[in-house]
């Protein structure tokens, strides 16, 4: 004979499973697992995760747990998050480059 906690505990469990499996959205846009992680405004050099969700970092971790739309194994890699590419090729002259030139 069940108790009301065991009874309660049973029918709980029976609606749960009836309403059948969930369709839910990831948490994350994306997920990149296991890089070197580089972030020196807060002074980090380690292997973490970075969690990406609507075009933001939304986490860094050790190990982030979680689902994510994408993820990339990004070991034996650098993750520099919010670092800026300022790397560009300009023409150039003899007198020096075109963009910089006083006249």
């Amino acid at each position: 004979m069940l108790n009301r906690r065991e009874f309660l505990s049973a029918a709980v469990g029976a609606a749960t499973l009836a309403r059948g499996p969930r369709a839910y959205a990831p948490r994350y846009d994306m997920t990149i697992r296991g890089g070197r992680v580089i972030d020196l405004s807060v002074r980090l050099d380690a292997i973490r995760d970075v969690a990406i969700s609507g075009g933001r970092i939304a986490a860094i971790e050790a190990v982030i747990v979680g689902d994510a739309a994408e993820t990339l194994d990004s070991r034996r890699k650098l993750v520099v998050p919010g670092l800026l590419d300022i790397h560009t090729h300009t023409a150039s002259s003899a007198e020096g480059s075109l963009c910089c030139r006083t006249a």
